[in-house]
Parts: C-alpha cells; structure tokens; sequence
C-alpha cells in the first residue's frame, strides 16, 4: 500500500508570505529604534593592538595599635549613702540639716536660714540735776572754815536713784572734813535729780560732782 502527501505539489500561499515579511520588518524595526546601540561603520585598514600592564596590588598600611582606655564604672549615690551635716546656726542656737546632692555642676548645700532681725540700739540718758531744786544744791558754808576764811572744793560720787534721790554717797577728794561733812548732808537731804532712762525706763546710775566753797566779799 502506498501513501501520496497532499502537500507535495501545493505552492505557498500568498497571505502567509506577507504576513511572515512583515513580522521580521516589525522586529527590525524594533531592534533599530532601541536607544544606546550604535551600528559601526565599516573599519578599513588593520587593527592595532595595545598590551595594557595589569596594575599591581597595593600594600596594605598597618595603623599603630592605639592602647585600651578601661573606664572605671561610675558608682551611683542614692539618697540613703548621701551624708548629712548637722551645721551650728548660730546665734539662733538651732541646727540646720544640709543635705547633700549629686549634680552636674558638682555637690550642692540646702541650708534653711531664718530672717535675724536686729535690735536698734538702746536709747539712754544720763541722770542730770532737777533744774526745779537747783537752789537746794549748795550746802552751808561750814562755820568753823568761815570763821577762818578757808575756801574749797569737794569732789564726790552720788548713785541716783529711779526717784531722783540720792541714795548713796562716795568721797573722792575734800581739803578739810569739814567741807565733806556739810555737802554728804546735803546730797542725802536735798538734792533732787532726773533719773537716768533707757528707753525711757528710769535705772540707777552714778554721777561725779564738784561742790566749791567760796566767800563771797
């Protein structure tokens, strides 16, 4: 039995031809419009070759080995392991707790003070004699000196009392007893003084006084 191929004698059809063409067209098209690819021309004459040396490896630069820095681990201070310093606040006779804190800046002191207020001070006058018993200061002349024309001065420390009295009586220089006798009696008796004051409260305070005898011609 025999076989005979129908292709054998068909000749190719017209629409495959073109459809082929233009599939390859299409293609180089596509080839020709892509950017970046440059057709070269045509080279005329012979290549010349140039060996390029292969470039030779550098040596690699060792660095000095710097040494290790230990850093000791910095201990943290809590408020327990803080200190307190017991500081005399005087002239308040009271203490003041400084309690110490760690800070950038270094260890600072929380000191509580109070305000001290300050006390003028006192206002004090000394005792000086009543002008109102100024008559009454001198003491009769002793008769005994006056009979003998004897003149002199009697120098002498008083206390003065808050009552303006003379409470006490002292001696410091007298030419006869005499003279001394008659002024310690009338310093007891008659002499009046303002107190000394402080703030205006009258205290007790000493004077030193002259009492001169003269005879008036």
């Amino acid at each position: 039995m025999s076989y005979v191929s129908v292709y054998e004698n068909k000749t190719p059809r017209t629409k495959g031809l073109i459809l082929a063409g233009a599939v390859h067209a299409a293609i180089i098209a596509a080839v020709i419009a892509m950017p970046g690819i440059e057709i070269p021309e045509r080279l005329n004459g012979p290549f010349i070759a140039t060996a390029i040396p292969k470039p030779q490896p550098t040596e690699p630069v060792i660095e000095d080995k710097k040494p290790e820095v230990k850093v000791a681990p910095q201990m943290r201070q809590t408020a327990a392991d803080r200190p307190i310093i017991k500081l005399s606040a005087a002239p308040l006779n009271e203490y003041a707790e400084a309690k110490l804190g760690s800070g950038s800046a270094g260890v600072g002191i929380e000191i509580p003070f109070e305000t001290i207020k300050i006390a003028p001070d006192p206002v004090i006058v000394g005792a000086r004699l009543n002008t109102r018993y100024a008559g009454q200061f001198q003491p009769d002349y002793p008769v005994g000196q006056l009979r003998l024309e004897r003149q002199g001065e009697v120098s002498v420390r008083v206390l003065v009392g808050t009552d303006g009295r003379v409470k006490q009586i002292e001696l410091i220089d007298s030419p006869h007893v005499d003279f001394w006798t008659a002024t310690r009696k009338q310093a007891l008796n008659k002499w009046r003084f303002a107190p000394a004051t402080k703030d205006g409260k009258p205290f007790e305070s000493w004077m030193t006084l002259k009492v001169r005898f003269e005879i008036n011609s």
